[in-house]
C-alpha cells in the first residue's frame, strides 16, 4: 500500500513539472498586434528546446503538501483550458437569441371598453385622436327626442338583426329625406358611401360616465340619403347629421341604427361576434340613459380603431344605385300595422 502511495505522489509531481515546463513566454515582435491561440492540433515548442539541458537536482522525498499543490494546479489547468475553448473555439453559428421586442402601437386612451382586445390587432394604424364633451344623455335619432311619428319596424336580435330599423308611420317612402339626429354629444369617426347594402353611413363615437367610469360607444346610422357631417367633426345631442334614405333604392326608406360596445368593428361586422358582447339593444340603451351626470370639460377619444376597414376598397364595391327592389319586409309591415292600430 505504501508503494502505491509513493507511485501516485511521483505521478502528481511529474504532472506539476510538465505544467510548469509548458508555461513559455513568446517575445512579441514590434508592430505585431495579433495574438495566436494554439489548438489541440498545433504543437507547442518550448523556448528552451535548443538550450543546454539543465542539471536536475537530486530527487527529494515527495510530501503530502506537494501532492495537494499538484492536484490544485492540475484542476486549475483544466478549468483554464475549458474557458479558452469556450471563448475562442465556439462555432460561428452559435449565438444568443435576443428576446423579441414588443411592437410599437399608438398610445391611445385606455377607455376603449370592449374593443381593447380587437385594438391590439390594429398596430399598423397611425394614431389619431379627438376631443368630445361627455354625453349628458341620449335621445332617439328620429322624431327627436322621443321618436314621435316613427315606429320601430325591426328590433335588435343577438346573432340576427344587430340594430333597429326606424320607419315613418305613414309607410312607404313617405319618410324619405326626413332628418336624422345624433343620439348624443360625440365626434364623427366615419362618414361616406359604403355601397354594398349599406348606402351612405355615419358613425359617431360617444363618451359618457357611468358608475364612475368613462365608457365609449359607437352609434351607426345607415341607408342615408345624404350626409351632412364630416369625419372628425364634433356634434351635439339632437344635431341634424343626415337625412333618411333607402340605400340608393335597395329598400323602402328607413333608418338602420346600431349602438356598439366594440369600437373596432367599423364596417367589418363579419369579423366580430354578432351578440351582446359587442352590441347594445339600441332602445334599451337610450331609454336607460336619457339623463347622465357629467363634470363638464372634454374627453379624448381614439379615432381610427376600425381594425379591418383598411382592407376594404370602398369604391370597388357594388353600387346599388337605382336598384329598386320594393324593399321592406313582412316583419316591417306587421310592425307598421301594430303601430298604427295602437295609435287609434
Amino acid at each position: 500500500m505504501r508503494r502505491g502511495l509513493l507511485g501516485g505522489a511521483f505521478f502528481s509531481f511529474a504532472l506539476l513539472w510538465q505544467m510548469q515546463a509548458q508555461q513559455v513566454e513568446v517575445p512579441r515582435q514590434a508592430g505585431d498586434a495579433r495574438v495566436a491561440f494554439a489548438t489541440e492540433d498545433e504543437e507547442t515548442i518550448p523556448a528552451e528546446r535548443h538550450a543546454a539541458p539543465r542539471k536536475e537536482s537530486s530527487a527529494r522525498k515527495i510530501t503530502l503538501d506537494d501532492m495537494r499543490k499538484a492536484g490544485t494546479l492540475a484542476r486549475e489547468k483544466i478549468e483554464r483550458e475549458t474557458r479558452l475553448t469556450t471563448k475562442y473555439l465556439m462555432p460561428p453559428s452559435t449565438s444568443i437569441a435576443k428576446a423579441p421586442q414588443p411592437s410599437v402601437r399608438p398610445s391611445i386612451d385606455r377607455q376603449l371598453h370592449a374593443s381593447d382586445s380587437a385594438w391590439s390587432q390594429s398596430v399598423s394604424l397611425p394614431m389619431e385622436s379627438a376631443f368630445t364633451k361627455l354625453a349628458d344623455g341620449f335621445d332617439f335619432p328620429v322624431g327627436k327626442p322621443e321618436a314621435r311619428g316613427y315606429y320601430k319596424a325591426r328590433g335588435y336580435r343577438s346573432n340576427g338583426h344587430l340594430g333597429e330599423d326606424w320607419d315613418g308611420v305613414r309607410g312607404g317612402d313617405t319618410d324619405l329625406g326626413d332628418p336624422i339626429y345624433s343620439i348624443g354629444d360625440g365626434v364623427v369617426v366615419f362618414a361616406r358611401d359604403c355601397h354594398m347594402g349599406w348606402g351612405n353611413v355615419v358613425i359617431i363615437r360617444h363618451a359618457f360616465r357611468e358608475n364612475g367610469v368613462v365608457k365609449n360607444i359607437d352609434s351607426l346610422y345607415g341607408h342615408l340619403q345624404s350626409i351632412l357631417v364630416r369625419r372628425g367633426q364634433a356634434v351635439s345631442r339632437g344635431q341634424k347629421i343626415a337625412t333618411m334614405g333607402n340605400a340608393h333604392g335597395l329598400y323602402d326608406a328607413h333608418l338602420h341604427l346600431e349602438i356598439r360596445k366594440n369600437l373596432a368593428i367599423g364596417m367589418s361586422r363579419a369579423k366580430f361576434a354578432r351578440d351582446s358582447s359587442n352590441y347594445y339593444d339600441p332602445s334599451q340603451f337610450i331609454l336607460s340613459r336619457r339623463h347622465l351626470q357629467t363634470a363638464g370639460g372634454t374627453y379624448r377619444i381614439a379615432m381610427n380603431t376600425f381594425t379591418y376597414d383598411a382592407l376594404i376598397h370602398w369604391d370597388r364595391e357594388r353600387n346599388f344605385t337605382h336598384a329598386r327592389t320594393g324593399g321592406g319586409s313582412s316583419e316591417s309591415a306587421t310592425a307598421l300595422k301594430k303601430t298604427v292600430a295602437s295609435q287609434h
